[in-house]
């Protein structure tokens, strides 16, 4: 019976791939991130950024959606993600010890705890839902959703496509007000799915292959070149076809 279901699974996977539309970069701007350019949110009127690897270099960048740096401000954590709520109009970062916190005053760089330990994999980057009502954690083909005013879970899906390893996009995952993204960073295709899990579409970027950094903001999804203490680079791309 497995040797039956494999046959349909790999002709899946090589359909889904060739028939990728092939995108190009709407914007990108350089980032010298201090470890890596690891995820980004947008409030609609600048783009945040953090970066992650190393706690005593921790930042929130901000960034005029031109992609002109603004200001680096200090927060002494390793993030994973970072989220804008549109209902609470705050900015919310997660961490590789799986706490989820809000931001009180970026300038004043204080934050509160909001939630620990609420999903398993501790290098997720962590998606918020446009209307702020679920969360979302990936790892290794398996969503789990969230009620994120109440922290507890609501749902699953599994069975997404994604990267063959943590570092290859295994562990993140970027939402819209209709689909679910995830990808696979080492042959830079992006995997489109309904909010029910339904595949509908593929893209392949041009640019961007680091894996944890996959991330949507006004209306593009987003992902970094980065390296280890080296400048890297965010691509945004406009995803032509999805209704948005």
């Amino acid at each position: 019976m497995k040797k039956k279901l494999l046959v349909p699974l790999i002709l899946f996977s090589i359909l889904s791939t060739l028939n990728a539309q092939v995108l190009t970069r709407f914007i990108s701007f350089e980032e010298d991130p201090d470890s890596f350019s690891m995820h980004l949110c947008s409030d609609g009127k600048s783009y945040y950024t953090v970066n992650g690897g190393d706690p005593k270099a921790g930042k929130i960048f901000t960034y005029s959606l031109k992609g002109e740096l603004i200001k680096s401000y200090p927060l002494p954590l390793d993030m994973r993600g970072i989220m804008y709520n549109k209902k609470t109009k705050s900015i919310y970062v997660n961490t590789l010890d799986k706490k989820i916190f809000r931001i009180i005053d970026l300038s004043a760089g204080t934050y509160e705890l909001v939630f620990a330990d609420l999903y398993e994999q501790e290098q997720s980057s962590l998606a918020l839902d446009p209307n702020g009502k679920f969360l979302y954690a990936f790892d290794n083909g398996n969503l789990s959703i969230f009620k994120f005013k109440k922290g507890v879970l609501d749902r699953t899906l599994s069975g997404l496509k994604c990267g063959k390893s943590i570092g290859k996009g295994a562990a993140a995952v970027a939402i819209d007000k209709k689909y679910i993204y995830t990808w696979d960073s080492d042959s830079k295709v992006v995997y489109a799915y309904d909010k029910k899990g339904a595949f509908k579409k593929s893209f392949i970027l041009r640019d961007g292959d680091f894996g944890y950094s996959l991330s949507y903001a006004n209306g593009m999804i987003f992902v970094s070149n980065s390296e280890q203490n080296k400048k890297g680079n965010w691509y945004g791309y406009y995803l032509w076809g999805m209704n948005q």
